[in-house]
């Protein structure tokens, strides 16, 4: 699926990670020191990724630690709603 240019740095780079097929740890480390949603969707896309790879252990550090980002924990926005209920399908908790 093309896109057109998505005005957000870590849009833009979560995209190519799929499209190209791309390190989601470089994604994560790009963007750990932005700003908190930054953060929290370089997280979640990294996560998504790594299930999409099959690679279940990975995708949990990673939507975990979307989730638990403070912009993952007090934001209203519905993407974090969707990791959270990604973590409660998955019966992922941080214990």
């Amino acid at each position: 699926m093309q896109v057109g240019r998505d005005p957000r740095p870590v849009m833009r780079e979560a995209y190519n990670m799929f499209k190209d097929g791309g390190d989601p740890e470089k994604l994560v480390a790009a963007f750990s020191n932005g700003q908190e949603n930054e953060f929290f969707y370089a997280s979640l896309y990294a996560g998504l990724y790594y299930e999409s790879q099959k690679k279940a252990d990975e995708a949990k550090v990673h939507i975990l630690a979307a989730c638990q980002s403070s912009y993952g924990q007090m934001s209203d926005d519905y993407m974090a709603s969707l990791a959270k209920v990604h973590c409660l399908c998955r019966n992922w908790s941080s214990d």
